[in-house]
């Protein structure tokens, strides 16, 4: 029964969540953004399938399909971001650099994991059943949502916003450090612009062309 298999494992994930994140606010975000992503897959679905091509509904089985596989796949990759963040946050700085360092690190990632498994459920929808046609791609839509709408746009824009009140209660301990004046990694800052000479930084006086002691020195 649909009733009762959706809220039980909902608050199974739930739980797992709270263990693991060791927070209330953090996995109340996770969930509301997984639970987006579902009723956007299953309403796009519909929309294609019962309004645009004429048939009378979408299969049965597909809402579950779809909380199988494009839930728990949205949950795990926003757990990995969510994990990469609050790691970045123990580090001192403020919360929007630590976000876009774990985005930076976790974003390849989550897109290549979710372009595969697309890809591979995708390819159901060339079947000639339609209730395999509308699994492959609801999945594959969901997929897609849940890797670069969810995972790398959603959650790391609401985690800048909450910062670290989003590990509420038990936020994370600033390491002792420097504080960094640029959300780059050591050794990953850009290089100089067109015009500036190899390790000058912006803002900093250009010295004179090399010419101009040779000028000097003529004089």
């Amino acid at each position: 029964d649909l009733e009762l298999v959706f809220p039980v494992a909902a608050a199974l994930i739930a739980l797992i969540l709270l263990v693991l994140l060791r927070s209330v606010l953090a996995p109340a975000v996770l969930m509301v953004s997984v639970g987006l992503g579902f009723a956007a897959t299953l309403g796009a679905s519909t929309l294609v399938f019962q309004h645009l091509r004429g048939e009378p509904g979408v299969a049965f089985t597909l809402p579950l399909v779809l909380f199988l596989f494009v839930v728990a796949l949205g949950t795990d990759y926003n757990i990995l971001i969510s994990d990469r963040v609050r790691e970045e946050m123990e580090r001192p700085g403020p919360a929007r650099a630590a976000v876009a360092r774990a985005v930076r690190h976790t974003a390849p990632a989550v897109a290549t994991a979710g372009l595969v498994l697309a890809g591979s459920f995708g390819s159901l929808a060339v079947n000639p059943d339609s209730g395999t046609q509308q699994i492959g791609f609801a999945t594959a839509l969901g997929i897609l949502l849940s890797a670069f709408v969810l995972s790398i746009a959603l959650v790391p824009a609401l985690a800048a916003l909450l910062g670290r009140s989003l590990w509420w209660p038990v936020r994370p301990r600033r390491a002792a450090g420097p504080r960094p004046s640029s959300p780059y990694e050591p050794g990953e800052e850009p290089g100089p612009r067109p015009g500036q000479p190899f390790g000058h930084r912006s803002g900093e006086p250009q010295g004179p062309a090399p010419d101009t002691y040779d000028r000097i020195g003529t004089n």
